[in-house]
């Protein structure tokens, strides 16, 4: 018999459900005496801004008075948000209300499509939704937000940090991690649940929630599920399964493209806000309904649905949909959710009291010396009072907390004393050189802002980033200090000063995560077909378009740091990213500090080069870096040489400091993964041992090796007074040189300039120098060491790789008897 979802998360997640099932107890209690004695609730009517009146079961205003509930109404639905948007203090609490309401009107709306389809179609009836459904989808309403910790979403980021900090992890927070993947397995349609979706989803499957379901004076009618089928079918309308235990295509009421819960956050945050964001909620409710999907009907490019369908007993699956002349309604509330992304959560200053907030707890955690445990992390206190014990100004003996520089980020909250823009970035701000068409910058742009993006997506890594930025700060303060003349000298000493009493904590790099779901809405059409509908715009383009463009990050500091900060985070970025942000970024953040009488003294004291300062400067302009993990090194290579993926990406970006074209990049990588291909193969047969004849013998084993790499090749072209030896996909020149006589490490020799000059001719920056060379015994080179980096001329941007092969070489007794062993 499989084992109910409760006991597989229990088995795997002990920690975690055992401190799950000790918050439960507490927070539902109260309600458990009440059900004891036998205590009378009665349903209750609230008035919402948003649904009007919303009528309340019995059962639900008993979970309602609970503090397992009660908790939300300190939680702020947008976190630190009114902090930017005063009026917008509405907390989850009256989201979660409001979401019941949405879920019986999108119910309803169903529920009439519904009966009018199965009139004219009595052959192809659709199931009608039963009452009994109607209460777990909105009693799961009622409890979808329950996961969240203290300032909503603001936190997921600390609690999703699997590193630990300076304190060993939390056994309970490493099982997050666990519970998700879990999840994911359990219910496979789905995407990765998020954190607060987890902690939802464990709080409704606790041992003390089954408790109270199954109590037999809450008077919840349950149909034919006992308690612990009716948490499951809860948990899956949490997640929006379609699929898995206690899934239903309901589900998605919940949790999908088109659900009650983004119905409800779009129009209250907007609402509350002060924003307008005009897309019609009830004619969007008027146009859903439940798609009937077979092979039949589905659009022949939806295969994976087509599978599913006929995988199942009846040939189809249902799934919540719209008709096709609702989908201008659809349209609106997608620009309407991207609007608010781009006006209010994704607000700097919103960003900049979140990334405080995240800095916060983590700061508080290190001071303490040991994480805080999930009862911690969710005391029944709201977000002000918590920030007050934070600071100092109230005491909790629910949180453990010992003095320290957290209490000035709790302090500056409470204050709306924020940290200020000391750096932007964002693809659109990639510095490109002159002369470039858009879609060469566009392709630049793209691959080094996925670069970044990607880096920085996680917190630990954004953390790493600030305390190198506070790093360096401080060591351009302490050589700025010394040279600059009055009155900068002064205002740089007092920047000094105040650097040395922060900690890295107040110097926060943050980056807001990529909201570019994929929009697979399905639309029945009039012909009866079910597919995609076609926007006005491309939904995928539009999401990818707005990561590029509009999608910002930035380096925080207190304002009086900026100039100093700003400085160092361009350095920073500079040195791990090879990016530069154009005059747009300096815009952005406001900046007027001019920073080159700084660059320099910082030349002089040799904290940076004379090339840094020209990028910095925006007197050079570099294109692509070359990047470790598309060179294609084998992986047996870096067994033996771990470091060499490094090392060799190092060199070659060294020499090319102004970086290459997307075409130039995209042709070398391919090219470098056909060379290393060949020097396995020359190293893993004879021809090691086979003496070659003379330089054309190595070209033609060259080229043959180039094409069967499917490497386009072009040979003999005459080129600057000379005959190119070969050119590979159109940009990259390789070179071969014969030795013939025995040589030692030391003394075989590399390409002469004709490289230099073929590389000239035909405006190349990449060339690679084949090397077959004879050694003497026991002097042959491994094959990691086989390939080495360096300038064609110093200060071109043009970069020569050498390939040693051996060739007529003795082999060591020991590779003798392992290429003889491989024979047998």
């Amino acid at each position: 018999m499989e084992r109910s979802l409760a006991i597989q998360l229990k088995d795997r997640l002990p920690s975690l459900t055992q401190s799950v099932h000790d918050l439960m107890t507490q927070w539902l209690q109260p309600l458990k005496v009440r059900l004891d004695q036998g205590v009378e609730t009665r349903p209750k009517q609230v008035n919402d801004p948003i649904w009007g009146t919303v009528d309340l079961f019995s059962w639900e205003v008993a979970f309602l008075d609970t503090p397992f509930l009660q908790r939300l109404r300190g939680v702020k639905q947008l976190g630190l948000a009114q902090l930017v948007f005063p009026s917008a203090n509405h907390d989850r609490l009256e989201h979660v209300v409001g979401v019941v309401g949405a879920v019986e009107t999108m119910l309803d709306a169903l529920g009439r499509r519904i009966s009018k389809w199965n009139i004219s179609h009595v052959d192809d009836l659709l199931p009608e939704i039963t009452q009994n459904q109607k209460y777990i989808y909105r009693l799961a309403a009622l409890l979808h937000d329950t996961g969240h910790g203290p300032f909503s979403h603001a936190i997921e980021p600390v609690l999703e940090n699997q590193t630990g900090g300076a304190n060993p992890l939390a056994p309970w927070k490493k099982e997050l991690r666990d519970a998700q993947l879990l999840l994911r397995r359990i219910y496979p349609q789905n995407d990765m649940p998020s954190i607060s979706e987890v902690l939802a989803v464990l709080f409704v499957l606790s041992q003390p929630m089954r408790t109270i379901l199954a109590h037999d004076r809450l008077l919840m009618p349950r149909g034919s599920l006992d308690a612990e089928q009716f948490q499951e079918h809860l948990a899956a309308a949490i997640l929006g399964a379609v699929s898995g235990p206690g899934a239903s295509h309901l589900s998605q009421v919940l949790s999908s493209q088109i659900d009650a819960d983004k119905l409800d956050y779009l129009s209250r945050d907007a609402h509350h806000s002060g924003l307008e964001i005009g897309f019609d909620t009830d004619r969007l409710l008027s146009k859903i309904e439940i798609l009937k999907m077979t092979e039949q009907n589905l659009d022949p490019s939806l295969s994976d649905l087509i599978e599913r369908a006929n995988a199942q007993a009846t040939r189809s699956i249902l799934q919540i949909g719209i008709a096709a002349s609702g989908f201008g309604s659809f349209e609106q509330m997608l620009i309407g959710r991207t609007f608010l992304y781009d006006r209010l959560y994704h607000h700097h200053k919103v960003r900049a009291a979140e990334a405080m907030a995240q800095r916060l707890v983590l700061a508080a955690e290190e001071e303490r010396g040991k994480p805080f445990s999930l009862k911690e992390m969710f005391v029944p206190f709201g977000d002000e009072s918590i920030l007050q014990v934070f600071a100092g100004n109230l005491t909790s003996s629910q949180i453990e907390l010992k003095p320290g520089r957290s209490r000035r980020l709790a302090s500056g909250l409470l204050n709306r004393d924020l940290l200020h823009r000391a750096f932007a970035f964002r693809g659109r701000f990639i510095d490109c050189p002159p002369g470039l068409s858009d879609e060469q910058k566009e392709d630049i742009r793209r691959e080094k802002w996925a670069v970044v993006a990607r880096d920085l997506s996680a917190l630990a890594t954004r953390i790493e980033v600030a305390s190198e930025i506070h790093a360096l700060s401080l060591e351009i303060g302490t050589s700025l200090a010394t040279d600059v003349g009055t009155p900068e000298q002064s205002k740089v000493a007092s920047m000094q000063a105040e650097l040395q009493t922060i900690g890295a904590e107040e110097l926060i790099v943050d980056i807001p995560a990529k909201k570019a779901d994929a929009i697979r809405i399905l639309a029945r059409f009039p012909t009866g077909t079910i597919r995609v509908p076609e926007f006005s715009f491309n939904p995928v383009k539009w999401t990818d378009a707005y990561d590029l463009q509009k999608r910002t990050g930035y380096v925080f500091c207190p304002r009086s740091l900026v100039p100093l900060v700003s400085l160092a985070a361009k350095l920073i970025f500079l040195r791990r990213y090879g990016v530069v942000m154009g005059p747009d970024a300096d815009g952005y953040i406001k900046m007027t500090q001019d920073h080159t009488a700084w660059l320099e003294i910082l030349r002089q004291r040799e904290l940076l080069d004379h090339t840094a300062i020209e990028l910095l400067t925006r007197k050079r302009h570099q294109l692509l870096t070359i990047r470790s993990e598309k060179l294609g090194i084998p992986k047996d290579w870096l067994g033996q040489d771990p470091d060499l993926d490094v090392k060799l990406t190092e060199d070659i970006n060294r020499v090319l400091q102004a970086g290459l074209t997307h075409e130039d990049a995209e042709a070398f990588y391919k090219v470098m993964g056909a060379m290393f291909n060949i020097v396995d193969h020359w190293y893993g047969t004879g021809l090691v041992t086979e003496a070659l004849e003379n330089e054309a013998a190595l070209q033609k084993h060259i080229r043959s090796f180039l094409e069967m790499n499917r490497i386009n090749v072009k040979e003999g072209a005459e080129m600057s007074g000379g005959e190119l030896d070969l050119l590979a996909e159109g940009r990259v020149i390789v070179e071969n040189k014969f030795e013939s006589n025995v040589e030692t490490n030391a003394t075989a020799k590399a390409a002469g300039m004709q490289a230099r000059r073929y590389a000239m001719a035909l405006s190349s920056q990449l060339t690679i120098v084949i090397v077959a060379v004879r050694y003497r015994a026991g002097e042959m080179l491994e094959k990691t060491k086989a390939i080495s980096v360096g300038p064609i001329v110093n200060g071109e941007n043009r970069v020569a790789l050498r390939i040693v092969l051996p060739h007529g070489s003795p082999l060591p007794s020991r590779e003798k008897a392992q290429k003889k062993a491989r024979k047998v």
